[in-house]
């Protein structure tokens, strides 16, 4: 019998207990449905590690007419996640400029100064007082785009990474914001500022290494992706510590551990079930299983992240594991390119968070906290807390 996918995990959950069991009791790698598709469940760390590495594995395919699709938006094949081979290599080497470790450490002052300010007002919802804001003025300040836009962007975020829109929908928010990053480029392109979307529009502009759609695609990709997934892991990570307070406690004793901590959290606060589908080329063996060509594979990363068989005792919070690397973040040539800027906002805003706040806790009973259901990701409504 085929399992079923979305799970129906509460979303409360930090853990994906369907799809552990699954692993635990079928194997790593399980047949499925995800709606009228079959597709195949890559659950084990070794599977879905191969599925983001093995060439076999293809995003491409995955993005054509009739290709599984768990999220609209990321389906486009002009976005870089669609991409592979030369063409993917050419456009990762143009934007990765911008996360590079040298950019990302020259952020680390501005992101440690947005934090403080935003804590210095005392939010009490962590989660509009610090966790949306923070990745939305730093992926505008990466991008060069006002922060005064950050209601409208937040507006199209939000649609662009749900899993409900229907094609028609798909194309009205994307004409919203490719309109609005069209203006933004030509305003780059008369006053050029040193920031993001300016290098791309000279990169375009000089060596026509993007056309105008591929520009603006992958500007709609780094201005949604690039902040939103961040707010969320924020929020969720936040809330993880609250519920392990001797892990919490002992984040605030010795800070040093902040960055075995992010990775952890990232490890064990499933920010969502799966990453992006993939179409295999030819027969391939995955895990002890054979595919045939043209089979769709999802790699469940959060089966992935607690694999006993990677992390012992995986269902244990522990901020000093340091025994292997989570794949929250993916692996191989799609890994997140703002995985880097992405943890330096965690590790700053969660140290100034437990140094400032040592106190912190929930300000309502666990019980009442609600998550927007219309995401593909799990994402806090609020998380109002006291000291």
């Amino acid at each position: 019998m085929s399992a079923t996918f979305p799970f129906t995990t509460d979303r409360s959950l930090d853990n994906e207990p369907e799809a552990q069991e699954l692993l635990a009791r079928r194997g790593p790698v399980v047949p499925a449905t995800m709606g009228p598709i079959e597709i195949w469940l890559a659950l084990s760390y070794a599977a879905c590690k191969q599925v983001l590495t093995d060439p076999r594995f293809s995003r491409e395919e995955a993005t054509r007419p009739g290709g599984p699709v768990t999220l609209p938006s990321a389906a486009n094949p002009l976005v870089l996640t669609s991409m592979e081979g030369r063409r993917h290599a050419r456009t990762r080497k143009l934007v990765a400029s911008a996360f590079s470790p040298r950019m990302v450490a020259l952020l680390e002052p501005r992101v440690q100064e947005i934090v403080d300010s935003l804590l210095d007002e005392s939010p009490v919802d962590l989660v509009s007082g610090l966790c949306v804001p923070l990745p939305t003025m730093v992926i505008c300040e990466l991008l060069g785009a006002p922060y005064s836009d950050a209601p409208d962007i937040r507006r199209w975020t939000g649609r662009l990474m749900t899993g409900r829109l229907t094609q028609e929908e798909l194309r009205e928010v994307e004409h919203e914001v490719q309109g609005y990053l069209a203006d933004l480029v030509e305003e780059k392109r008369l006053r050029p500022d040193g920031k993001l979307i300016t290098a791309l529009v000279l990169a375009h502009d000089e060596g026509g290494h993007l056309t105008s759609s591929e520009l603006l695609a992958n500007l709609q990709m780094l201005l949604a992706a690039g902040h939103d997934t961040t707010v969320n892991q924020l929020g969720n990570s936040l809330l993880t510590l609250l519920r392990h307070p001797a892990e919490m406690q002992r984040l605030i004793d010795d800070p040093t551990l902040m960055g075995t901590a992010v990775d952890e959290l990232l490890r064990f606060s499933r920010l969502m079930a799966a990453t992006l589908p993939r179409v295999t080329t030819e027969a391939v063996e995955l895990d002890g299983v054979r595919l045939p060509a043209g089979a769709a594979v999802l790699p469940v990363l959060s089966s992935a992240n607690r694999d006993p068989s990677v992390f012992p005792d995986p269902d244990r919070l522990d901020v000093g594991r340091d025994d292997a690397a989570p794949l929250a973040m993916g692996f191989g040539p799609h890994y997140c390119l703002g995985a880097q800027l992405a943890k330096l906002e965690l590790r700053i805003a969660l140290t100034s968070v437990l140094q400032r706040f040592p106190g912190l806790r929930l300000a309502v009973d666990e019980s009442s906290l609600t998550y927007r259901m219309e995401c593909n990701v799990r994402a806090l409504v609020s998380l109002p807390v006291t000291w």
